[in-house]
């Protein structure tokens, strides 16, 4: 039976839609067979340059400047969405309304009434929705994801995690839309905070409840760049300043539905901290330990008889693991990997979803529900309460 044909459109060139560009591009080199054949047809950047520079680099069959020209394309069956979170709403309703697949970036969008009003259209729309929360494709982590769900660490006490970054600790890091909580919803909280966020309900499941929700920002003015600026790269001013009113770094405890804690920390001013996701599960029989930064290793503790010798073990990811054998270079254990890697297998899966016909996880139901914890966490900061959560039903796999 012959393959079906999926054509990408890829809206935003920047950093996160070139992670994308190159993932779609290695699928069906790096997975055999592959779901599907793929075709990258069209990116969209309002920086013309940064468009064209993105279709010579992947391939693409155009370049556009509005991200319009994805939707109405007749010649896409699959969108990314890479734009500034503000701007998630309207370019993924659209895309919607044209009947295409869609994959956003994190957050879902920068409200949780958008969220909602985007999981509604995508519903109406019957079409494969999915949310670019990557960290779940790291071949570990997906990993100890079986592990948890296997129970061989028994009933899941306590969830530890942190996402430290310093790719805003210089003061000389221009005003962009993250720094404006008009646009952005948050800062840190929902740029890297969603992450760890997801992958605790991930690894333990729904969120119920937060509590002791703290939020700061100690660099209150920024520069404002004279151009257009892309990612966290550094660039030349017009020096003025504008006031910053998204957070810098925060922390809040966790309640699961299943009766386990939480504690989460997320900085993007951590000197010293390039890229560090980490976690911790800590059950009844047995506790995991990982870190984005030591991608190809994680820590595993279990029962055992002889209390002489028994400790944590450090594990070495390996063909035997998810998504390893066809990510990395070389298929033996010990290979170094990274985030393209993530960006790889996800685009794997969810091209597998759409050639299948089945929906994909993380969807846009567990896009709205890392939202939902995101504002729950601002009312909680804002208001120094415990705040509960509606919940939304939403697949784990």
């Amino acid at each position: 039976m012959p393959l079906p044909t999926l054509r990408i459109g890829i809206i935003g060139a920047g950093m996160i839609g070139r992670a994308h560009a190159r993932a779609f591009r290695d699928v069906e080199a790096s997975f055999q067979p592959p779901p599907a054949r793929i075709e990258l047809t069209v990116v969209a950047d309002a920086d013309r340059p940064l468009a064209e520079d993105a279709q010579t680099r992947w391939e693409f069959t155009r370049a556009a400047t509005d991200w319009r020209a994805v939707a109405e394309a007749e010649d896409v069956d699959v969108a990314v969405v890479a734009l500034p979170n503000f701007k998630h709403a309207q370019a993924v309703n659209a895309l919607l309304a044209a009947s295409k697949h869609v994959l956003s970036e994190k957050p879902l969008a920068s409200t949780l009434d958008d969220a909602r009003a985007m999981l509604r259209n995508a519903e109406r729309a019957g079409v494969v929705h999915g949310v670019g929360f990557n960290l779940r494709r790291i071949p570990a982590v997906a990993a100890l994801r079986e592990m948890v769900a296997s129970g061989v660490l028994g009933e899941v006490r306590q969830y530890g995690a942190r996402y430290l970054t310093d790719y805003a600790a210089s003061t000389h890091t221009p005003f962009t839309w993250r720094y404006q909580r008009s646009l952005a919803g948050s800062g840190a909280l929902g740029d890297i905070g969603s992450h760890i966020i997801d992958l605790g309900r991930f690894l333990v499941g729904d969120i119920t409840s937060i509590h002791g929700a703290a939020l700061a920002t100690f660099i209150r003015e920024r520069f404002v760049p004279s151009g257009h600026v892309t990612g966290h790269t550094h660039a030349a001013t017009t020096g003025e300043k504008r006031n910053v009113d998204t957070d810098d770094l925060g922390s809040f405890a966790a309640t699961f539905r299943g009766g386990a804690l939480g504690d989460l920390r997320f900085s993007r001013i951590a000197t010293g901290y390039r890229n560090s996701a980490a976690f911790e599960v800590v059950g009844e029989r047995g506790s995991i330990e990982f870190d984005t930064e030591r991608p190809a290793e994680f820590q595993l503790y279990l029962e055992s008889d002889d209390a002489a010798i028994n400790g944590f073990r450090r594990v070495v990811v390996g063909p035997r693991h998810p998504y390893f054998s066809q990510v990395t270079a070389f298929p033996f254990a010990g290979v170094g990997y990274g985030y393209s890697e993530t960006y790889m297998a996800q685009a794997y899966e969810f091209v597998r979803a759409v050639a299948e016909n089945r929906p994909y996880a993380p969807g846009f139901a567990d896009g709205v529900a890392a939202v939902e914890v995101c504002e729950a966490v601002l009312q909680s900061a804002d208001q120094h309460r415990a705040v509960a959560l509606g919940g939304v039903g939403a697949m784990s796999t």
